[in-house]
């Protein structure tokens, strides 16, 4: 049996309780548990933004959009201060506009990454990847 790194440990707890909490069940505030002020996101707006703030106001768009959304992590990968989970996203669409798409009752299921970074046990900088042309695809933005 190996030994787990503590700081590892809690670093992907920090994000199973952002998972299950903040996105599965809409308690947007857990969001300043896990993640500094100045937190940096990239993919969730271009060029990255800044602030927890960002964060939560995307994570509140989500869940407006899709008030059933269920984010489960497939896959966890550890190294150092970096955390890796590859998720799939599942949700419908009978919440407000998403990005000019109205709502249409239709459900999706989509893969994901994402890639944080923490410093003394808050994550200070995130890279979010998931295929927002499948998204809209699986919405019927297409027809």
């Amino acid at each position: 049996m190996t030994d787990v790194n503590p700081t590892a440990a809690a670093n992907r707890r920090t994000l199973e309780r952002y998972y299950e909490e903040c996105l599965n069940k809409g308690n947007l505030d857990v969001i300043y548990e896990g993640a500094t002020d100045a937190h940096i996101s990239h993919g969730t707006a271009e060029n990255g933004k800044e602030g927890v703030e960002h964060l939560k106001e995307w994570v509140r768009i989500q869940r407006a959009s899709f008030p059933d959304l269920q984010v489960t992590v497939d896959d966890w990968i550890i190294e150092g201060e970096k955390v890796v989970s590859r998720f799939t996203a599942r949700g419908t669409h009978t919440g407000e506009e998403y990005y000019g798409i109205p709502a249409t009752g239709r459900s999706f299921a989509i893969p994901g990454i994402v890639i944080d970074e923490f410093a003394e046990g808050v994550i200070v900088e995130s890279w979010f990847s998931m295929d927002g042309f499948e998204l809209a695809k699986q919405l019927g933005a297409f027809g």
